[in-house]
């Protein structure tokens, strides 16, 4: 009978409290600073690189500033915008661009939210896609 007890003991143990399960894939799951690189094309323009610093807020808000090169071209651009985590840790998030555009991406979170890989959906990109990693964690 202790064999039995201590069985079930441990595997109610081992079980995610559901509190802890509402918080694996949330808003707050993507909190933080984040570097992220992105290559691709843009239709009728030319071939881009971007790399650039986000701020997600762990509520849906999101902030930036952008590096884009296209072609020769270099500009900085800086971003508000708004996203949102799935219960399967994908993404889909909006970008308000300081030059009149807006861009819409899918993106999934891994590594625990350490990361998250990114692809444009806007109308104009032909592709685009990349990696966003936290820049610092918490302690």
């Amino acid at each position: 009978m202790r064999f039995y007890i201590l069985l079930v003991a441990l595997v109610w143990l081992s079980q995610t409290p559901a509190w802890a399960q509402d918080d694996l894939c949330s808003n707050g799951r993507l909190k933080g600073v984040y570097g992220l690189h992105t290559t691709g094309a843009v239709i009728n323009v030319g071939t881009l690189a971007a790399v650039g610093r986000f701020v997600f807020d762990g509520n849906g808000n999101l902030t930036g500033t952008l590096f884009v090169r296209v072609n020769a071209n270099v500009n900085k651009l800086t971003i508000t915008g708004t996203y949102s985590v799935a219960a399967d840790c994908t993404v889909s998030d909006t970008w308000y661009l300081s030059n009149g555009a807006v861009s819409t991406h899918e993106s999934v979170i891994v590594n625990n939210g350490l990361e998250f890989f990114i692809v444009n959906t806007s109308a104009e990109a032909s592709v685009i896609s990349g990696v966003g990693k936290k820049q610092f964690t918490e302690d």
